[in-house]
């Protein structure tokens, strides 16, 4: 594993005595980012499984030296195999890898970050692109945001599956009451199996996800939503432009 991806393993010194209190509490782990207690996502079998790195919905990215989550991953008009997750996360030029499988080494580069905190993926021509990825699949994009008190769900490689209301959306953003936190960022946050944004930060000073303990005492998430990314895709041009799933 690469220095980056490895650090994403590493155990906090009390860490294997908090993972056995809430394995008792009905949050096991894995835990697989330091600090944080929800049940993180596992490496899906097919990724282990396949003979070339694989990329979709929720994949955990190390962008640099950052952690975050694909939104999703597709095709653009051209063809060419493009992901996306958070512009935070990193900046153009930065070599993207998979943390599920970092010993395949580098499997894009970021090309543009946009003004709506998106970051646009080149994935090299060897990734298999999917629409599914473990537990996640996304079988449609944008669409009607969804209205206030609507569930909607993401999945990150800190916090995992976490659900909640929409508090309040717009053309741009929608803030919802679920769980996220830092390496969650770029999560695909689905109304069914609808895209419908992505997780970019937090909406008010209460603190972040970090245990399942905390119960409904954190912050809500704030995220761009998928029509308004796209549609700034296709305004600027070049990698991403008209995208699409597998």
């Amino acid at each position: 594993r690469s220095s980056a991806a490895s650090d994403v393993y590493k155990r906090q010194p009390l860490g294997d005595a908090v993972d056995r209190v809430l394995t008792a509490t009905g949050a096991p782990g894995p835990h697989r980012v330091p600090g944080h207690y929800y049940t993180s996502p596992d490496v899906p079998r097919e990724v282990v499984e396949s003979p070339t790195p694989v990329v979709g919905p929720s994949t955990p990215l190390v962008v640099g030296r950052e952690l975050c989550t694909a939104t999703v991953a597709g095709f653009d008009a051209a063809g060419r195999r493009v992901a996306v997750t958070a512009g935070h996360c990193g900046a153009p030029g930065d070599p993207v890898t998979s943390a599920d499988a970092p010993e395949r080494g580098q499997v894009g580069v970021v090309t543009r970050v946009g003004d709506l905190d998106q970051a646009v993926i080149l994935l090299d021509p060897t990734v298999t692109v999917t629409a599914t990825y473990g537990d996640v699949t996304v079988t449609g994009l944008g669409g009607p945001t969804p209205a206030p008190m609507t569930q909607v769900c993401k999945t990150g490689i800190t916090t995992g599956r976490t659900c909640g209301p929409v508090l309040e959306a717009t053309p741009d953003y929608i803030t919802a009451h679920y769980c996220g936190s830092e390496g969650d960022s770029g999560a695909p946050v689905l109304d069914g199996g609808r895209l419908v944004g992505m997780v970019n930060g937090s909406s008010t000073l209460l603190p972040s996800c970090v245990t399942p303990l905390q119960g409904d005492m954190h912050s809500p998430t704030v995220g761009a939503t998928w029509t308004a990314v796209a549609e700034d895709l296709d305004a600027t041009g070049g990698v991403g432009t008209g995208f699409r799933l597998p």
